[in-house]
């Protein structure tokens, strides 16, 4: 075999291994993405973006948070105002919030505590959903739970929705959002320590008598 004959067989070796080589590089690649479906993205077109959206142009909606029968979160808004019954541990916490205050409702006193000039909790949803969407991005993914697969979006941070204590740190917290197709269902909070798994039941009919302090409640 001549010199220019082993020139171009040896080319067409180095070719064809350079194939095999990136074929298997590109497949490895590809098979890894398809398991884990993980891709760094701006939060402007996710699905959590347009639950923001449509949160925001709606007049009243309703948003729970379950962790179990003892800890759970129910936060109601119609315009300006808005209703908050968290129990923690089995402890009920209740506020309305309207006319630029806070008011806590005491149920087995019939009393009302005010908080003037604290509407703190006014837009609690919109404002966690705001933060995470302004942040770093998020990855996409798919996990099983409870035996159903759910898409999810995974943000840096963590939200004011939580039921249990996290770092402060929040670049040491992650919170991923599941959605069967546009309806948010399970948010989780994932730390080093410890993790959270929240139901989500949202409604766009709410009864208006929330936002009214009883009146045969008294204040203190």
């Amino acid at each position: 075999m001549d010199k220019k004959k082993k020139i171009i067989l040896i080319s067409v070796i180095v070719i064809v291994v350079l194939i095999i080589i990136g074929g298997g590089i590109w497949y490895f690649i590809s098979k890894n993405s398809n398991n884990n479906e993980t891709v760094n993205e701006s939060a402007e077109n996710s699905k959590l973006s347009k639950l923001y959206q449509e949160l925001n142009s709606k007049n009243s909606f309703s948003f729970e948070t379950i962790l179990d029968d003892n800890n759970k979160m129910f936060y109601a808004k119609s315009g300006n105002t808005a209703y908050t019954d968290t129990n923690y541990n089995g402890n009920e916490t209740k506020y309305v919030i309207k006319d630029g205050n806070s008011y806590l409702l005491v149920d087995s006193s019939k009393t009302y505590y005010t908080y003037k000039n604290n509407m703190v909790n006014l837009n609690k949803v919109q404002e966690a959903f705001d933060e995470l969407i302004n942040g770093e991005g998020y990855e996409t993914g798919k996990e099983e739970i409870n035996g159903e697969n759910y898409n999810y979006e995974q943000y840096v941070g963590k939200t004011n929705l939580t039921l249990q204590s996290f770092d402060d740190d929040t670049n040491n917290v992650k919170t991923r959002l599941y959605f069967k197709e546009n309806d948010l269902v399970y948010i989780k909070t994932i730390s080093e320590e410890t993790e959270e798994l929240l139901k989500v039941n949202i409604s766009y009919e709410v009864d208006q008598n929330l936002f009214e302090i009883p009146e045969d409640y008294k204040e203190a």
